[in-house]
């Protein structure tokens, strides 16, 4: 994507790109002193948000699936604050999240309200857990792999995953009979591939 421009590279490849950033925000999700970007307010997950936003873009079959992941990143970006005792700061995240011409006004009242009780593990929080919004994710991912089945790479990293019998670099390894002009392309296409198999074992731990 760097080389060529994320611009330019074919949708499912640009899927996969902004699905790799994604998920490696949301395994870091509860470290609030990991930075994925130069202002250092911003959490990892709400840098998470902005690549699922990009998602969510590239997609419309998954409207019901893009809202929960959606509600539940918002919600947990104050809940993870919240938890850590950074009750200032999750009153300026949820001044960063909604606008005042947001749709999900209700939602806003309500995490507006939770971190005024500077509880949390009050309800709203305990149902919208972290728990469920990897539950989610991998919901997502299965989706996004079963869409891709056909394709090679995509085939040969289940496999891997099934098997647990051999690393990420017999996988890299792996011959792929094509034409000379796809090699590059399937050589990136892997390594993102193999970076959401390592990331889909990561939050499954």
């Amino acid at each position: 994507a760097l080389i060529k421009g994320l611009s330019k590279i074919p949708t499912h490849q640009k899927k996969t790109v902004y699905l790799c950033q994604l998920l490696i925000r949301i395994a870091k999700g509860k470290n609030l002193e990991c930075h994925f970007e130069d202002d250092q307010r911003i959490s990892p997950l709400e840098s998470a948000l902005s690549f699922w936003t990009l998602l969510e873009r590239e997609e419309i079959k998954l409207e019901k699936l893009h809202e929960d992941i959606h509600r539940l990143i918002q919600i947990q970006i104050v809940a993870v604050h919240m938890e850590k005792g950074y009750f200032k700061e999750a009153a300026a995240v949820l001044e960063r999240l909604f606008t005042d011409s947001d749709s999900d006004k209700p939602l806003r009242v309500k995490l507006g309200t939770v971190i005024k009780s500077r509880d949390p593990y009050v309800p709203l929080l305990q149902s919208f857990s972290y728990d469920l919004l990897i539950s989610k994710i991998k919901s997502y991912i299965e989706l996004f792999m079963k869409e891709n089945e056909a394709n090679f790479l995509i085939k040969e990293a289940t496999k891997q995953l099934e098997s647990k019998g051999l690393g990420a670099a017999a996988l890299q390894n792996k011959t792929v009979n094509v034409a000379e002009n796809d090699k590059r392309n399937l050589e990136t296409e892997q390594r993102l591939v193999l970076s959401i198999i390592l990331l889909r074992d990561m939050l499954g731990q």
